[in-house]
């Protein structure tokens, strides 16, 4: 198998993906929600067929990355909200430091989102991804126009 289509390899893309969250969810909520919105953004831009990398695999792989990137966030907040310390909104934090809260909140995330990358990338090394697009393109030639109405049904 090729290197760069190892599954295994390609999932460490969702922890290093997930520790841009962690630094943006630590810092400030605004960041964290800049974040989600490029996350979607990234989502936006595979399904409109806008090419962010320069080839297909590795547009495949962003798109994994992204999804799998939102429900680990997803399934890694309700773990800590499941799990949470339980503490009061005016305690300092504890005996947590800083950096123990940075790595705790990395595992959090990360823990959901690395095996759920590693299942898609199985799916997309399946699947023939330039005879896909060749579909796709001859279907976006063919379409007219919008179907939103039929132009004798006034």
């Amino acid at each position: 198998m090729n290197i760069s289509r190892n599954p295994f390899i390609l999932g460490l893309c969702a922890p290093l993906y997930q520790l841009v969250a962690t630094i943006a969810i630590t810092n400030d909520f605004l960041m964290m929600a800049i974040f989600i919105m490029f996350t979607l953004g990234l989502l936006g831009a595979y399904v409109s067929d806008f090419p962010v990398l320069a080839t297909l695999y590795m547009n495949e792989v962003a798109h994994k990355t992204a999804v799998s990137s939102l429900l680990g966030m997803l399934l890694g907040f309700i773990l800590f909200l499941a799990f949470g310390t339980g503490g009061n909104e005016g305690e300092d934090g504890g005996m947590i430091s800083a950096g123990g809260k940075f790595m705790a909140t990395w595992g959090v995330l990360s823990l959901p989102a690395y095996p759920l990358m590693v299942y898609m990338i199985f799916g997309v090394n399946k699947r023939d991804l330039e005879a896909e697009d060749v579909i796709r393109k001859e279907k976006k030639k063919n379409r007219a126009g919008p179907p939103i109405m039929k132009k004798d049904g006034f």
